[in-house]
């Protein structure tokens, strides 16, 4: 690995560009060339990773010895060594960027242009792959050691690579200037709740307040714009739910990391090459219902299955939760309007209204701003019906300010001070009291 030789500047993250010269690159190709014709990889099932990387180095020390005349000095002939361990059994010129726990996001636009988001920022590196083939060939490596495939009749594939991580690839012929590939990096460290508040992503009263809320269990969804950290949140919130409650979480790509010892952990499955075996989040939401479940976690509202989810919170799976992609907290109630609007489902726009307003308690809105820095910008509880229009009100938010001298955006977060409806159920579970305590604080940073 050569992690510790890192370092970026405002525009470009930096690994060994100095020492990959022409001659290194030729050397290379040389190299992994040979490697592929004359190692035996056979002869590694079985061992252990050292092991394996051992057996590599020294069929690279034979090969270097006997067929390369390129002239490299001592530090290039590590690095050498180190990217050919990399390509064969890791990801290749990514496995520098897999391994920085600072890097959340990878982007790969054709084999020279590797982008990436590093604490809230996305930075070109000088990460580069020797051609497409070479890059296509470590895309084939993630999605077969998960089962999945990508070629010219399949250009498309997502996939969960072995330490959890989301990876999704295009190539060509839909992908026009060579393959693109986006990896969202799964986190070893669960977040909890209160770390959101030494990052300024939201303050004490805030994440006081939303615990409770998990507590009480009360139906919540986390609305918010790709990137900005809403399973994460999700996960957080989690963190809230009692040990003795039986949880089913359903993703597409397994993210969650419940600490409950009574978790039942569902994944979608996408079909077969002859198209077929595919199951779906609605019919695992479905399956959900009848294995008792107290709550349910879907990881996100993307489809049909958004009725079931619905249902389920109507019919007592309070403490339910789920993200939705939007805006805004009233966007993201248009988005599920819209998302039964085309399902098969036929309903009156003020009876789903209705069945929206009774399964939902409280809607989190999550950014990345312009800072980079992820911030709860409101928290909003749904009030019910008014002349068939949806009615919310703000109980949390954040106001912004101008742009610091240091890069972060200033502003206030803030309480409106406004007793929610569900004020009742706190009373139930005997939190009433610590409730109204977060909502004395009207003000705060």
């Amino acid at each position: 690995m050569q992690a510790a030789r890192m370092h970026q500047t405002p525009e470009v993250f930096f690994s060994d560009s100095k020492l990959q010269t022409a001659d290194y690159q030729e050397a290379k190709r040389q190299l992994t060339e040979a490697l592929m014709e004359r190692a035996d990889f056979s002869s590694f099932h079985g061992l252990r990773e050292e092991s394996k990387r051992e057996r590599i180095r020294e069929a690279c020390d034979q090969i270097i010895a006997h067929y390369i005349t390129t002239p490299l000095t001592a530090a290039q002939m590590s690095l050498l060594k180190d990217q050919a361990i990399d390509d064969l059994l890791g990801f290749g010129p990514i496995e520098v960027l897999m391994a920085d726990q600072e890097v959340s996001d990878i982007m790969i636009n054709g084999h020279r242009q590797v982008f990436i988001e590093r604490r809230g920022k996305i930075v070109l590196t000088d990460v580069v792959f020797t051609s497409e083939k070479h890059l296509l060939g470590v895309i084939q490596k993630i999605v077969g050691i998960v089962g999945r495939r990508v070629d010219e009749s399949s250009p498309m594939v997502d996939a969960r690579m072995p330490d959890g991580s989301r990876f999704n690839a295009i190539i060509p012929p839909l992908a026009l200037d060579g393959c693109l590939v986006s990896i969202r990096k799964f986190k070893k460290q669960k977040m909890s709740l209160h770390r959101y508040i030494e990052t300024g992503s939201m303050n004490k009263a805030m994440c006081d307040f939303l615990a409770l809320c998990a507590q009480i269990r009360l139906n919540i969804v986390i609305s918010g714009g790709t990137g900005s950290g809403k399973t994460t949140l999700l996960n957080a919130l989690s963190g809230n739910i009692h040990v003795s409650e039986r949880i089913v979480t359903i993703e597409d790509a397994a993210e969650l990391q419940l600490q409950q010892p009574h978790v039942l952990r569902m994944e979608t499955r996408p079909p077969n090459m002859e198209g077929i075996g595919e199951v779906t989040q609605r019919q695992l939401v479905k399956n959900a219902l009848r294995m008792r479940p107290d709550r349910i976690i879907l990881g996100e509202i993307r489809g049909d299955e958004v009725i079931d989810m619905l249902s389920a919170m109507n019919t007592g799976h309070d403490g339910s939760m789920s993200t939705i992609h939007a805006n805004t907290p009233r966007d993201a109630i248009s988005r599920i309007e819209s998302l039964v609007g085309m399902s098969s489902l036929n309903m009156s726009p003020v009876s789903l209204r209705q069945q929206i307003v009774s399964a939902l308690h409280l809607v989190v809105q999550i950014a990345r701003q312009h800072d980079g820095q992820r911030r709860i910008t409101q928290i909003d509880e749904m009030v019910g019906l008014e002349d068939a229009n949806v009615v919310m009100q703000n109980l949390f938010g954040f106001r912004p300010g101008a742009m610091g001298a240091d890069g972060l955006l200033t502003g206030t977060f803030y309480c409106t001070g406004v007793k929610p409806q569900f004020l009742k159920q706190a009373a139930y579970f005997g939190k009433e009291q610590e409730m109204l305590a977060c909502l004395k604080e009207v003000t705060g940073n």
